[in-house]
């Protein structure tokens, strides 16, 4: 039986991979040849060919879900076509537990998806941007032009670059009193987060009350704030390119300083969701080998899975930006998709006979 397991966990990650190879070969080729126009004297074909391998992470996480799909189809398909599943269901195995040795490599799919949406994407992303942004627009500002703005408590402030993770400059702090009257604009060098608290330094500040105005310099400066080198650095980033863990940091932050923070939750709950969606497509896979369709070409199982990934795939982008426009519950809004799939996938299932 461990036999069993291990024979059909690997024929569906084997096909899994070899799809998600192919569907990231044709976005690779897509993306290189839509970076084609922007090629210049500073933008050569290798920088074009550079920013497409470090968007390919980003790319394979994204049609991962189809892929699952697809390659289950595959797998099992052919073992279907051969006649091995017959073979085992004729010793004595049931569709459910076929479906089960099936889900064990489900299960290593599903954390590959993670650990790559965790630690790869959100790296290979950014570095792809920042290049392109520095060879394109002429920007060396990892923050952009003009920096971040962030609010913190009753300040707002403008952060113009970052040196490297200790160090900041060009620092902008502007005070409000709960009336949002300005009372005091402060400016600073350099901030330095290698102390606590952080210590902003030249800095040179006006201070402003009903008699008048006042100009303060200081040389070094104590800096209490819920910035951090991290926190600046997520600002830079799209939310689609952010780790579950940033987000999560990102929400902690909207939510101390009362800010909106529908959108990052219901992104932080679509990571959540993404793995059980991955098994889920497994499990819809099962009735295309053993139900009606048991009989089909391996192209038209191909062809009909296609079009079921994809429709789930634009079905959740939609529903997702459609939940952050009208107000929908951001955990319905990433979950609600699923859930969907969920029902159908075991009603499939339940009609095998």
């Amino acid at each position: 039986m461990r036999r069993i397991d291990v024979y059909l966990a690997k024929t569906v990650i084997v096909n899994v991979l070899l799809v998600l190879l192919v569907l990231t070969a044709l976005a690779g080729v897509i993306t290189f040849v839509s970076e084609i126009k922007s090629v210049s004297a500073t933008y050569t074909i290798y920088e074009a060919a550079r920013y497409t391998v470090y968007k390919i992470p980003g790319g394979m996480y994204d049609m991962f879900t189809v892929a699952v799909l697809l390659g289950a189809l595959l797998g099992l398909g052919e073992l279907a076509s051969h006649n091995e599943l017959t073979v085992m269901r004729v010793a004595g195995l049931s569709v459910a537990r076929l479906g089960l040795s099936a889900m064990l490599g489900g299960v290593i799919l599903a954390l590959f998806c993670m650990l790559l949406g965790e630690l790869v994407v959100p790296a290979s992303e950014q570095r792809a941007e920042d290049r392109r942004a520095e060879l394109v627009n002429a920007r060396t500002n990892a923050l952009g032009v003009g920096g971040i703005w962030a609010k913190d408590g009753d300040s707002f402030v403008n952060v113009r670059s970052m040196v490297n993770r200790e160090l900041a400059r060009g620092i902008y702090i502007y005070q409000v009193n709960p009336q949002r009257e300005l009372t005091d604009a402060t400016f600073a060098n350099a901030a330095a987060f290698d102390s606590s608290p952080p210590e902003l330094r030249n800095v040179r500040g006006t201070q402003m009350s009903v008699a008048g105005s006042q100009v303060v310099r200081r040389r070094v400066e104590g800096w209490q704030t819920s910035l951090n080198p991290t926190l600046i650095g997520l600002f830079a980033v799209d939310s689609t390119a952010l780790s579950a863990s940033g987000l999560y940091d990102y929400i902690g932050y909207l939510k101390a300083n009362r800010l909106d923070d529908q959108r990052y939750v219901a992104e932080f709950w679509g990571h959540l969701a993404k793995p059980v969606a991955l098994l889920l497509m497994l499990v819809l896979s099962l009735p295309f080998v053993f139900g009606p369709l048991r009989s089909s070409s391996t192209g038209q199982r191909l062809l009909v899975g296609m079009l079921i990934g994809i429709a789930f795939y634009v079905f959740n982008s939609m529903f997702m930006q459609s939940g952050v426009v009208f107000g929908i519950n951001p955990i319905v809004t990433a979950w609600l998709p699923t859930l969907l799939l969920g029902v159908i996938s075991i009603f499939a299932v339940g009609r095998i006979k």
